[in-house]
C-alpha cells in the first residue's frame, strides 16, 4: 500500500513520477543528461509481492554537422576565409567532403594515386647526441636552458606562401628556445641561437585556387622546413656586424 517509485532528473531535482500499487504503466521518461535518479520506498508490509520492474535503454545523442561558414561553395570564399574553415577539420576525409561533397571519394583516391613525381622525401634524420664531460647539476641547467623544442609554425607564414593554403595548418618542428643566464659574465646580452639546422620534408595537402577556372587544385607535396638540432647562448654582439 506504501510502496511506491519515484523517478527524478538530477541535474535540477525535478521529479519526473511517483507510481505506486497497480495503477497503469506509465509514459517513457528520457533524462536530460547521462544520469537518473531512481527511488524505491517499500513498507516491507507484503514482502512476497512481486513489486516493480524497470526497463531502460541508453540513447546516443545526436550529433549535428557544423554549418558552413557560408552559402557560397568553398572554392569560391576569400583565402582568409576558407583558411579559417580548413582549420576546422580533423581529418583529410572530412576536409575533401566539406571540399568536394558530390566527388569527395574520388579526389580522395585521385590524391593518394601514384604519379610520376617523386614523393616521400619526409624523412626524419637520427639526432646525434653530444658527449659531453658535466656533472649532474650541469647537465640538468643545460636540458632547461638552451636547447632545441618543439615549435608549431603556420606553414602559409613560415614559406611566405599567401596564394596557397596547406593542411594541417601548423606543423612542429625543432626551434632553438630557453634563455642563456650562465652565458659569459663579461656579455650584458645573450641570445639562445642555432649552431646546427637541418632541412627536412613534410607531406602535406595543399589547396590552391584554379586559374581562370572554378574550384581548387589538391595535391599532396612536400614542403621543406628548418629544424634547429644543437643550439648554444652567444653574446649578442658576436652575431652583429
Amino acid at each position: 500500500r506504501y510502496d511506491f517509485v519515484e523517478v527524478e532528473e538530477p541535474s535540477d531535482g525535478t521529479v519526473l513520477g511517483r507510481w505506486c500499487g497497480s495503477s497503469t504503466v506509465p509514459s517513457r521518461q528520457i533524462s536530460k543528461g547521462n544520469q537518473i535518479r531512481i527511488r524505491f520506498v517499500s513498507d516491507e508490509y507484503f514482502p512476497s509481492e512481486p513489486g516493480f520492474c524497470i526497463h531502460y535503454t541508453l540513447l546516443m545523442p545526436h550529433h549535428t554537422e557544423a554549418p558552413s561558414p557560408s552559402l557560397l561553395p568553398p572554392s569560391a570564399l576569400p583565402l582568409d576565409v576558407l583558411n579559417n574553415a580548413v582549420a576546422g577539420f580533423s581529418t583529410v576525409e572530412d576536409l575533401i567532403r566539406y571540399l568536394e561533397p558530390e566527388r569527395w571519394q574520388l579526389d580522395l583516391e585521385d590524391l593518394y594515386r601514384p604519379t610520376w613525381q617523386l614523393l616521400g622525401k619526409a624523412y626524419i634524420h637520427g639526432r646525434k647526441s653530444r658527449v659531453v664531460d658535466l656533472n649532474l647539476l650541469k647537465e640538468e641547467a643545460r636540458l632547461y636552458s638552451c636547447t632545441p623544442r618543439n615549435f608549431s609554425v603556420s606553414l602559409r607564414e613560415e614559406l611566405k606562401r599567401t596564394d596557397t593554403i596547406f593542411w594541417p595548418l601548423c606543423l612542429l618542428v625543432k626551434r632553438c628556445g630557453g634563455n642563456c643566464a650562465c652565458c659569459q659574465q663579461s656579455c650584458n646580452e645573450c641570445q639562445c641561437v642555432p649552431t646546427k639546422v637541418t632541412k627536412k620534408y613534410h607531406e602535406v595537402l595543399q589547396l590552391k585556387p584554379r586559374i581562370g577556372v572554378r574550384g581548387l587544385h589538391k595535391s599532396l607535396t612536400d614542403v621543406p622546413l628548418e629544424h634547429h638540432e644543437e643550439c648554444d647562448c652567444v653574446c649578442k654582439r658576436n652575431t652583429e656586424g
